[in-house]
């Protein structure tokens, strides 16, 4: 598209009345910017925001202690915990943080659920864009492309729900990219902000193409990131190189799961990328080691589909092991569930493989623990769904051992998942059950 059409595209979007484009608009909060000389940066950047009819832009200013966004803490939780009670009471998209250091500004930027999974692309509340602090004390220090970058960061992290809000971000995401593209106006920043700004067009990139990736995108974003880590010499904290790291693994898992039948390099890559992100975001930043952990084991898991590799799917049930550590019960309810679920999955591959007993009880554990969210009463299909699972495992263990006790037990849970079945009406859920019970008595009848 000629950038002058491109142009006249995004300037349409933005002149449209508000009451015709309200439920396209993003909510945008700026957070009171912890900076040491009270310069209100944060409400300054939040007026250079409203100027943009794109964003509903508020500003929020109560009193609470900063520390936590000081990243060499301990206290990550608190960031986190902060921002999801601000997102909540302010019905914000997008949450924008801000702390100064060495004269410089540290954006970053939160939406909820970040680090909820299954999650296929996420983005880190570490990864940064540091800017100039005179910046935001002369208000017309941001060039138009810093504001497009900017713009493209917020459309890119807030995650879309209904198709067409899929559709509207990747329209916007488009005359972005192609506005940046097309700008070859003197940058406004020195080199030790690039290795930031790189990350976050990568980011950009990779939101943009997350459903069509193309070889070219692959090279395209791929040279973003690393140019990225290879600017080491103005990155402030090693944690940066994890969030880099990281941005690369999400690009060839996104690419592997375009082309999974043949795209085992990818997956490599993937696995690569991930491995070399953790020695930067280890268990100091939980939130990030556990998304980590969480996405090396489906990555494992896939390898060892494609390899037969037994040490893979050892590792896939190891790595979920320590997502598990991180997403509690308490905490993360559904997350939890899901991979109580997928652990159930992978223990009983490994024990059907192994041929071990222990492996496959400890599977059905699994299962079981999963029964604490989808409870008989309030999840009944999931909850006969899981009774099934189990009753399979059960079924395994019984042809494995040729022990009539494993397939009573099976008899049993699949009669439970039949019964709530047949009081829904589920028929074809029904019929497939019926068929594995034929299966069982075919044992012990």
């Amino acid at each position: 598209m000629p950038l002058n059409n491109c142009l006249d595209n995004i300037r349409r979007f933005l002149t449209t009345p508000k009451s015709e484009a309200e439920d396209k608009m993003y909510r945008v909060t700026v957070v009171a910017f912890e900076d040491k000389c009270n310069l209100n940066c944060g409400r300054r950047f939040a007026d250079i925001l409203k100027k943009n009819p794109l964003f509903e832009v508020n500003f929020f200013d109560e009193a609470f202690p900063k520390g936590f966004l000081n990243l060499q803490g301990r206290n990550f939780f608190d960031f986190i915990d902060r921002g999801n009670m601000i997102l909540n009471s302010t019905h914000s998209d997008i949450l924008i943080w801000g702390y100064e250091e060495s004269g410089k500004i540290r954006l970053n930027f939160q939406v909820a659920g970040q680090y909820i999974v299954p999650n296929h692309l996420t983005y880190s509340l570490l990864d940064s864009l540091f800017l100039p602090l005179n910046f935001f004390t002369s208000p017309d220090s941001f060039s138009s492309s810093l504001m497009l970058i900017i713009c493209g960061i917020i459309i890119a992290t807030v995650p879309p729900v209904t198709n067409d809000q899929k559709d509207h971000r990747s329209e916007l995401l488009g005359y972005v990219i192609e506005l940046l593209a097309s700008d070859t106006s003197p940058k406004d920043v020195s080199r030790e902000f690039m290795p930031y700004i790189m990350n976050m067009l990568g980011k950009i990139y990779l939101s943009n193409a997350q459903t069509k990736l193309t070889a070219n995108d692959i090279e395209i974003i791929d040279n973003l990131f690393q140019t990225a880590l290879n600017s080491n010499q103005h990155l402030h904290m090693p944690i940066y190189y994890g969030c880099f790291y990281h941005n690369l693994a999400q690009l060839y898992e996104t690419a592997y799961s375009l082309e999974s039948d043949n795209g085992v390099d990818y997956l490599k890559n993937a696995l690569h990328y991930y491995q070399e992100a953790r020695k930067f975001l280890g268990k100091n930043y939980p939130y990030d080691y556990g998304m980590i952990a969480y996405h090396l084991a489906v990555l494992y898991f896939n390898f060892w589909k494609h390899t037969n590799d037994l040490q893979a799917l050892r590792d896939a049930v190891a790595q979920l092991r320590e997502a598990e550590k991180v997403y509690s019960l308490t905490q993360f309810p559904q997350s939890w569930c899901h991979i109580e679920g997928l652990l159930g999955y992978y223990l009983t591959s490994l024990g059907m493989t192994t041929a071990s007993n222990d492996i496959m009880q400890l599977a059905i554990d699994s299962y079981r623990r999963q029964q604490k969210i989808y409870e008989q009463r309030v999840y009944p299909v999931e909850w006969a769904q899981i009774q099934e699972e189990i009753g399979n495992i059960y079924y395994l263990l019984g042809k494995q051992n040729e022990d009539d006790n494993f397939m009573i037990e099976a008899r049993n849970y699949f009669n439970s998942a039949l019964e709530i079945y047949q009081q829904l009406r589920a028929k074809d859920a029904a019929a497939e059950t019926r068929r594995r019970l034929a299966k069982v008595r075919n044992y012990i009848d």
